[in-house]
């Protein structure tokens, strides 16, 4: 991914003229000026500082556990490919090209609710992480359940949050409603287990 931000930085900056627009205020109007390079280099070497960082905790600390160092992974290429988003929606701007930046966002806000989604099919018993009911944290067995399904409910889900890319004037209602449906779904589903239990 690196090594595409920076190819394509620099294949699409030899062609931009010296002095650019860096900037729009709210309403789109270009409120600051700058030179190519500052587009070109700027974002591409914040990736390489990311992943340096990242690159450097994980040869320099002992992680407790794979999940740990599962978690560090996926922080350091989800911050490196809001980078790489915001770099290519730069580099459109720059060649008059407009595309809203909902619309590009929502491939690293869909990647993280997977990466979320996972969790909750390993957490562990009354662990921080996971579908926490009155119903869920009194039974292992409602907990290893209700998490399950939760998993596989915001991972079916996903696929509506794609709709916000082709259909822009449902951006919030797509982005918002499958998790809000898939954690209801949840809490009804651990009470209603908890009580079969019963």
């Amino acid at each position: 991914m690196l090594a595409t931000l920076f190819a394509v930085s620099l294949l699409v900056g030899a062609y931009l003229p010296q002095r650019i627009p860096l900037h729009w205020d709210s309403s789109g109007v270009v409120d600051r000026i700058g030179t190519k390079y500052e587009l070109v280099f700027l974002l591409p070497l914040a990736a390489v500082a990311i992943f340096a960082v990242g690159a450097y905790a994980e040869s320099r600390f002992i992680l407790p556990s794979q999940t740990l160092r599962g978690f560090i992974s996926f922080t350091q290429f989800f911050f490196i490919l809001l980078v790489f988003i915001l770099q290519i929606r730069g580099l459109l701007r720059a060649a008059n090209i407009w595309v809203p930046i909902e619309r590009l966002m929502s491939i690293p806000v869909l990647l993280l609710y997977l990466f979320i989604s996972g969790m909750f099919g390993g957490a562990d018993y009354l662990s921080l992480f996971g579908i926490k009911t009155k119903w869920t944290l009194s039974s292992k067995t409602v907990w290893e359940r209700t998490n399950r399904l939760a998993c596989v409910l915001f991972r079916l889900s996903a696929g509506l949050m794609l709709v916000p890319l082709f259909v822009y004037e449902l951006f919030f209602v797509f982005l918002a409603a499958p998790p809000a449906l898939s954690l209801a779904a949840a809490f009804i589903y651990s009470k209603a287990i908890y009580a079969d239990d019963e």
